[in-house]
C-alpha cells in the first residue's frame, strides 16, 4: 500500500501550538481513494490540562460499509522517551456500526474513542476535542496524528502525520517598582460663611447661621482629635471682607474677624499653641466679586461688561473702583450688595494633618477599614503579605492605585499584573502614566513582545538596561519569540 501525506501550510492564529492550519491526508489503494483534512487545529494549555482541538473534514473520505478509519492524536516528548495517546476518532460505515454495537469496538481503540458514522458521499465535518492532564514533558512536545486509513487496526501499518509542537510559553521577567516610604501629610481645605454683627468682630456662635457654619470646621476636628492615628499639625484661617466701606476699615475687620475665629477654635480644642498659624486676611474680596459677576447674565446685570471692566482696571485703587460701580450703576450695585456681597465675607480654613506611621501588623488591620490612612508604601507592604497574583494581592494593588493615582511605581506594578493576565489594553493605559523608570521600561518591553512589536520591545529593553537593569532574560525571550 502506498500512501502520500500532504501538509498544506497557510496563515494561522498564534496559539500555544505553532502548527499547520490544514492537514490533508491521502491514501491510495488500487482504485479506492481515502482522503481526509484537518482544519482549525490548535493546542491550548490551562493550569491543569493540555487540550487538543481540531475539525475533521470528511467530505472526501471513503469508508466501506463494513470498515472503519481511525484517527488518533498522539503527544510525543521532544526526546521521544514519552508518548501519550488521546481519544481516537473512529469514522465507521453502516455495517461496521452494527457490528460494533453487537460485538464491541476494536479492542485497540475501545478504551478511549468516539465514533461517527460516515454519511455516504455527503459533506461532513466532525469537531474533535480532548483534554489530558498537563505534564511537565508536554512543554515542547510534538503532536502527531496516527491515521489508520486501511481500517485494519494494525498500528504498524498506520501512517503518522506531524501536526506541530507545543510551543513553550514565553518566560517574561517582571520587575515591580517599589515605592519609597513617604510622610503622610495631608491638607484639608474648606470655607465657612461666618456672620458678624455690623462693624464688629466678636465671634458669636449663636448669631444667625454661625452654628451650622462652624460645624464645617468642628465636625472635622472632632474626628481628627479623637483618632489616635491622626496628628493635627497646623490650622490656618484666612478671612475675606466684601468691597463696601473704606479699604482700611475692611482690612481691620477682616483681620480681626480671622483672629476671632482662630481664637474660637483654639479655645475649643486642647491643641499645642504652635498648631495655630497667625490669622491672615484679604481686606476686600474682589476675586470673588469678579467670579460672581462673570457668571451672571445681562438680564440680571445689564451692564455686566462695564462692571467687569471696572473690576479689572488695575490702575484704580479699591475704594475708587467700588465708588465708580456704585455711582455709574446704582441699581446693579444694590443688587450685588444684597445678593453677592454677603457670600464674599467668608473664612477659608486649611487643616494640615498627618497619619501616624504604622508597623506592618498595624497596617494590615488599618487596611481592612481605613486604607486611606496608609501610605502607598504601607499598602504595598500589606499587598506583599498575600500570594503574588492572588485576588487579595491584586485588590490591594488596585486600592493603592485608586488612592494614589499619581504613583508611577503602583502603576507599573498594576501594569505587570495586567500583563500576567494578558489584559494588554489595561496594561497599556497604566504604562502611559508609569513614568520612565527602568521597571516601567521593562514592563513596556513585555507589552510590546506580547503585541509582537519586536523593535519597540528591543528599544524599551535598551532603555531599561541604560538605567542599570539586567534585561538579559527578557532579551533572550525576545530573541526566541521573533
Amino acid at each position: 500500500m502506498k500512501r502520500n501525506i500532504l501538509l498544506i501550510i497557510s496563515l494561522f492564529a498564534f496559539v500555544i501550538v505553532m502548527a499547520q492550519d490544514r492537514i490533508k491526508l491521502t491514501g491510495v489503494k488500487k482504485k479506492q481513494n481515502t482522503q481526509i483534512s484537518v482544519d482549525k487545529y490548535q493546542v491550548t494549555q490551562t493550569d491543569q490540562k493540555t487540550v487538543v482541538d481540531m475539525d475533521f473534514i470528511l467530505d472526501s473520505l471513503k469508508v466501506k460499509s463494513a470498515r472503519y478509519r481511525a484517527f488518533t492524536p498522539i503527544l510525543r516528548s521532544k526526546d521521544g522517551s514519552q508518548k501519550q495517546r488521546l481519544k481516537t476518532l473512529l469514522v465507521i460505515g453502516r455495517v461496521q456500526d452494527i457490528l460494533f454495537e453487537r460485538d464491541g469496538i476494536d479492542p485497540l481503540y475501545a478504551d478511549n474513542c468516539v465514533t461517527v458514522r460516515r454519511e455516504k458521499d455527503k459533506p461532513q465535518r466532525y469537531s474533535y476535542s480532548d483534554a489530558v492532564d498537563k505534564a511537565p514533558w508536554h512543554k515542547g512536545a510534538e503532536v502527531w496524528l496516527e491515521c489508520d486509513l486501511c481500517g485494519c487496526g494494525d498500528t504498524l501499518k498506520s501512517e503518522q502525520a506531524y501536526l506541530g509542537h507545543i510551543k513553550n510559553d514565553p518566560v517574561f521577567h517582571y520587575v515591580d517598582a517599589i515605592p519609597a516610604p513617604t510622610k503622610k501629610v495631608r491638607n484639608l481645605h474648606g470655607t465657612a460663611f461666618i456672620n458678624f454683627v455690623v462693624d464688629r468682630w466678636e465671634m458669636r456662635p449663636d448669631y444667625m447661621d454661625n452654628y451650622r457654619e462652624l460645624r464645617k470646621i468642628t465636625d472635622t476636628l472632632d474626628v481628627m482629635t479623637k483618632d489616635p492615628n491622626i496628628f493635627v499639625k497646623q490650622i490656618k484661617i484666612h478671612g475675606w471682607a466684601s468691597p463696601e466701606s473704606p479699604y482700611e476699615h475692611n482690612r481691620m475687620l477682616a483681620t480681626n474677624r480671622a483672629k476671632s475665629l482662630t481664637d474660637y477654635v483654639r479655645n475649643t480644642y486642647k491643641l499645642p499653641a504652635n498648631v495655630f498659624a497667625p490669622a491672615e486676611a484679604t481686606p476686600e474680596n474682589w476675586i470673588g466679586l469678579r467670579e460672581a459677576v462673570s457668571q451672571m447674565s445681562t438680564a440680571t446685570l445689564p451692564h455686566r461688561a462695564e462692571i467687569l471692566s471696572i473690576i479689572d482696571d488695575y490702575l484704580l485703587e479699591p475704594d475708587p473702583k467700588e465708588k465708580k460701580i456704585k455711582q455709574n450703576y446704582p441699581e446693579e450695585y444694590r443688587y450685588l450688595l444684597q445678593n453677592v456681597y454677603p457670600r464674599l465675607r467668608r473664612s477659608d480654613y486649611e487643616i494640615t494633618f498627618e497619619y501616624k506611621e504604622f508597623t506592618l501588623e498595624e497596617a494590615k488591620e488599618i487596611y481592612k477599614t481605613k486604607p486611606y490612612q496608609l501610605s502607598v508604601r504601607e499598602i504595598w507592604d500589606v499587598a506583599n503579605t498575600f500570594e503574588k497574583g492572588s485576588d487579595e494581592y491584586n485588590r490591594a494593588m488596585q486600592t493603592a492605585v485608586n488612592l494614589y493615582p499619581e504613583s508611577s511605581e503602583v502603576a507599573t506594578t498594576l501594569a505587570n499584573i495586567a500583563l500576567r493576565q494578558d489584559d494588554l489594553l489595561k496594561a497599556e493605559t497604566l504604562l502611559s502614566r508609569a513614568g520612565d523608570s527602568a521597571e516601567a521600561e521593562n514592563a513596556r518591553a513585555i507589552l510590546y513582545m506580547k503585541q509582537q512589536r519586536w523593535e519597540d520591545a528591543e528599544s524599551a529593553l535598551q532603555r531599561a538596561a541604560a538605567k542599570g537593569m539586567d534585561v538579559s532574560e527578557n532579551l533572550q525571550t525576545l530573541n526566541e519569540m521573533r
